[in-house]
């Protein structure tokens, strides 16, 4: 059962779990961050992500985890993986999965150390660039699971054909995004909002960085050009906010508002001062803007979620 209030998000019990290795291992380069503004990024291939890892947008993805969890009732995947999948790649570095399959052997890769003190024991944390070449055997996993890495990948049929390389024959891929675009059905979202200029900062920032943000658009095709087959998309509309009459939507929408106003300046304050060369005010000032309108309930916009998977083909080998 998932939680119907943000408030009520899960947290990681103590149970099942061992103590991730000392950080103290790890490579001095990794260790080290930089601040911009207030906010804490990775030093290690630094500007390879563009969000920061500081606490406060830990606790945002927490709070995203707990929110597709809501929407897809409770699922971490869709992709019919089956029962006993053994050897899975986690890009993002969740936990979850780990403990819902025992047997699993999990990886999880992420650019910084953030993971827990405390992870299930079947999980292995690796601190990597994943547009880098990937030192994993080839046809070794059954799952590849990876979300919300829009605006981080130069080539997403190029980082597709690499996830198909170190499948195994078979195996699934499954990608979760969420679209830029504020909509609404019944217009009460107009080109005069500031949906539309964000919408703006962040096409500019993808073409200027070379890494688009517009991955929930393209994420199948990519799978489809990557050589996987059995590609199907889902498509969500999330709401932001109460203003839908069904109970479950106004249960998504509570979260999706909560979630977007939370993460506002975490998203945007990088692209806007660092690629775009907005002041910290005029940032600050838009940010408040965009929250004013994301608050109210005449306004009836959503974002759409993209839930994307296929498999590898089961007689393809990668030599």
């Amino acid at each position: 059962m998932t939680p119907q209030n943000p408030k009520d998000a899960p947290h990681l019990g103590t149970g099942d779990i061992a103590v991730i290795h000392d950080t103290k291992s790890l490579s001095s380069s990794i260790l080290r961050y930089t601040w911009e503004n207030g906010r804490r990024y990775h030093a290690y291939r630094d500007g390879s992500y563009w969000g920061p890892n500081d606490e406060r947008q830990l606790d945002t993805e927490d709070f995203m985890h707990s929110m597709f969890l809501t929407i897809l009732d409770g699922r971490l995947y869709i992709a019919p993986i089956g029962n006993n999948p053994q050897r899975v790649l986690d890009v993002g570095c969740g936990t979850e999965f780990a403990q819902q399959h025992e047997s699993a052997e999990v990886y999880g890769v992420d650019l910084s150390p953030v993971q827990p003190n405390m992870v299930p024991v079947n999980v292995k944390f690796e601190v990597d660039d994943i547009n880098l070449d990937w030192t994993y055997p080839k046809n070794h996993f059954d799952f590849v699971h990876i979300r919300l890495l829009t605006g981080s990948i130069p080539s997403w049929p190029g980082f597709h054909r690499k996830v198909l390389k170190h499948l195994s024959p078979g195996g699934w891929v499954q990608q979760i995004e969420l679209g830029m675009e504020t909509k609404s059905d019944d217009g009460t979202v107009t080109p005069d909002m500031p949906f539309s200029k964000w919408e703006h900062v962040f096409t500019v920032a993808g073409e200027q960085m070379g890494k688009t943000f517009l991955a929930s658009d393209i994420i199948a095709d990519a799978m489809r050009q990557a050589g996987f087959q059995n590609v199907n998309e889902m498509r969500l509309k999330l709401p932001i906010g109460r203003w839908p009459k069904h109970e479950t939507l106004k249960i998504w929408g509570t979260w999706c508002r909560a979630f977007l106003t939370d993460g506002l300046e975490g998203f945007g304050l990088r692209m806007m001062t660092g690629v775009l060369g907005w002041t910290y005010e005029e940032t600050q000032a838009f940010l408040a803007d965009m929250k004013r309108h994301l608050m109210d309930p005449k306004i009836h916009g959503y974002v759409e979620m993209v839930v994307a998977y296929g498999q590898k083909p089961s007689g393809t080998t990668e030599a």
